[in-house]
């Protein structure tokens, strides 16, 4: 219990958990895997995002601390120490699981998976959803508010962790996609929830 005025009233007053306690803690998830199509969809229903070149990794916050886990349930913060220590300073709240892709950008600013093999490149784990926060799962909420959420809990400063952002016109991404030699094109349902 820590004043937040120096009054001394205690409508004033915050409680301050420990890095150590948890809210939530022992969740786990698998992330949501995409289905191979050959046409983009069409309608107000979908939203477009860029598929990255990288790891897919779900992002465990527990007490200001982030595990890195790949969709095979591999942890990954050997191997992306800076990745894990971004996050922790990026999300705002100490408690959160958060899905994305940890990628290297090349020299051109796409994602590489020949630079994350290599180490060469700056490191970007781009974040797309939002599975808890604060203990709370998320997974019932349709994608927007998802994302809402996570946008609204991401530091800008943080650089190394960037939001990963939706367009509306999917055939106007996808061309952009192919003449930038990008990975692809990822569509979402607005109000789908997390399966």
């Amino acid at each position: 219990l820590v004043p937040a005025h120096l009054d001394g009233d205690e409508k004033n007053w915050l409680i301050i958990r420990s890095r150590g306690e948890q809210s939530g803690g022992d969740r786990t998830y698998t992330p949501m895997l995409a289905t191979l199509e050959t046409d983009v969809p069409r309608g107000a229903d979908w939203t477009f995002e860029v598929k990255f070149d990288g790891f897919r990794a779900l992002a465990y916050l527990r007490g200001g601390v982030c595990e890195l886990v790949s969709r095979n349930g591999k942890q990954l913060n050997g191997r992306f120490p800076e990745v894990a220590r971004a996050l922790a300073k990026a999300v705002k709240t100490p408690n959160a699981v958060v899905d994305g892709e940890i990628t290297r950008i090349d020299p051109t600013g796409r994602s590489s998976f020949s630079e994350l093999q290599q180490g060469t490149g700056p490191l970007v784990y781009f974040a797309f959803d939002l599975l808890e926060a604060d203990g709370e799962p998320l997974l019932d909420l349709p994608l927007l508010e998802r994302r809402e959420r996570l946008r609204s809990l991401l530091d800008k400063r943080v650089t190394t962790v960037a939001f990963s952002e939706g367009f509306d016109d999917g055939d106007a991404l996808f061309r952009a996609a192919q003449e930038r030699h990008l990975e692809g094109v990822i569509a979402k349902r607005k109000d789908a929830p997390y399966r």
